[in-house]
């Protein structure tokens, strides 16, 4: 009949006379209170609201750099929710209910923790430098500027092309980003003078240094793919770039493969069958065996290991090359000597 409180005896009736009295005792969550209500003249029940009383979880833990939303009260059955101060991110549970646990209540939940959010390295620019440190962990709301180098020596000067500022920020799933890409550095100069080209991904310049007139070629390549033949561009007359002819043909991501053998290597070391250009491998040898070179590898563009691949030597006695020498007589030895 109620929700908060169960008959102290129970009955099959549906029908009870006037005056007739039922007793109660409050529900676990609730403090432990005994009342009746009666069936008055008015063909009604007397009233019970206000008799059982919901029993506290207490005042809830606030998080460090957060804090507790009460959309109620801290009574049994109600619901808290937790949330993070602008610049951190929530590690935990975002709410926590009062519930019963034997004959008391409790949170179910602890508070979470607010973890301060990070960007990672502000991007470099070609021909321009940042404000920021190269060591990364650069807090929320942090701003970078960006800025150009310039060389008078040479009659070089360059214009920054984009957003001068970038602020550490954070997206939806609390992770620092910044807040738009990183501009870049474009040479400036008189007519018969080009743009230094934006340089693509995976590529740099050869002869940068060289200034930037008409006629200058600049060869780029792209690292960690294998090219047939360099891009070559031309500065022409009207400050455009022309692609020269033969254009590079792509013809296939390097690749660095591991040898199907390796004696002596350790099983459980992580290594893949196949490796991509600048990654880097770490060789451990076996108890019983000797590491013979580096024990580290790394992926050349060529589809080479520099330094070359370290093998695993067996660290017990062995002969290289053995003579023998038979002696006769009634009994024949076989005599072994190693060089």
């Amino acid at each position: 009949m109620f929700p908060f409180a169960k008959p102290t005896t129970l009955t099959d009736e549906s029908e009870f006379p006037i005056g007739t009295s039922l007793d109660y005792e409050c529900s676990p969550g609730y403090f432990e209170d005994m009342f009746s209500i009666t069936c008055l003249e008015n063909l009604v029940w007397s009233s019970a609201e206000g008799i059982c009383r919901r029993k506290s979880c207490g005042a809830p833990p606030e998080p460090f750099n957060g804090m507790v939303h009460i959309n109620t009260d801290t009574q049994f059955g109600s619901t808290i929710h937790y949330s993070c101060n602008e610049g951190y991110r929530l590690i935990g549970s975002t709410s926590a209910a009062c519930l019963l646990l034997g004959s008391t209540v409790t949170w179910d939940k602890e508070a979470p923790m607010c973890e301060e959010i990070f960007c990672p390295n502000p991007p470099s620019i070609l021909n321009g430098h940042h404000t920021g440190t190269s060591q990364g962990d650069i807090p929320y709301g942090k701003e970078i500027t960006y800025a150009c180098d310039h060389h008078p020596a040479r009659g070089m000067t360059f214009n920054l092309i984009g957003e001068s500022t970038i602020l550490c920020t954070s997206d939806d799933q609390g992770n620092g980003v910044w807040s738009s890409p990183a501009p870049r550095c474009e040479l400036a100069g008189p007519a018969g003078q080009c743009t230094f080209p934006y340089a693509p991904h995976r590529s740099e310049y050869l002869g940068a240094n060289l200034s930037i007139a008409m006629g200058t070629v600049i060869f780029a390549w792209e690292h960690g793919f294998l090219i047939k033949v360099r891009h070559r561009i031309t500065c022409w007359a009207n400050n455009s770039w022309v692609l020269d002819v033969p254009c590079c043909v792509p013809t296939g991501e390097v690749t660095c493969i591991l040898p199907e053998l390796m004696n002596g290597i350790r099983k459980d070391l992580e290594m893949r069958k196949v490796y991509r250009y600048g990654d880097n491998i770490t060789f451990e040898c076996e108890d019983g065996y000797t590491l013979k070179g580096s024990p580290q590898s790394q992926c050349q563009a060529d589809d080479t290991w520099n330094p070359p691949l370290a093998i695993c030597t067996s660290s017990q006695w062995s002969c290289k090359k053995c003579r023998s020498f038979l002696s006769h007589g009634y009994y024949s030895f076989i005599h072994l000597y190693c060089h």
